[in-house]
């Protein structure tokens, strides 16, 4: 009996410290609607152009998605999300947010120091335009 209290209260112990540490990760990054103020914005250094997805090519449609993406204090794209779709449901997003992904970045500073941002920008998909004779 006095063995099986111990593995419960292990176990306890193991996921009250476990959720602690995974929250504490959490604190690094600002919430995705919190507003940071930083002397100087993250600045793109890198583009990866988004893929035209194939059905969105056989359709001959194009969109606008608008996305959302964590910048850390190292430039590197840690979360991409929707912020807006493009309402066409042929692939822009996942390829907007695959090339999200892609992208580097001067970091977003306040003072000297990088800090991590949100961003939100724009991914216009344009079909290359042919000249007929």
């Amino acid at each position: 009996m006095r063995s099986k209290c111990f593995a419960i209260f292990a176990l306890l112990l193991l996921f009250f410290f476990g959720a602690f540490t995974i929250r504490a990760g959490d604190d690094k990054y600002p919430g995705e609607d919190e507003f940071v103020l930083v002397d100087s914005p993250a600045q793109m250094i890198h583009e990866a152009a988004p893929v035209y997805p194939d059905a969105a090519k056989a359709g001959k449609l194009e969109g606008t998605v608008w996305v959302k993406a964590l910048v850390d204090d190292n430039g590197k794209v840690v979360s991409a999300k929707i912020a807006k779709d493009s309402g066409k449901n042929c692939g822009f997003e996942q390829a907007a947010l695959d090339a999200a992904s892609k992208c580097e970045y001067t970091p977003a500073k306040k003072g000297d120091k990088a800090v991590p941002v949100w961003i939100t920008y724009k991914v216009e998909f344009k079909l290359a335009e042919t000249s007929e004779k």
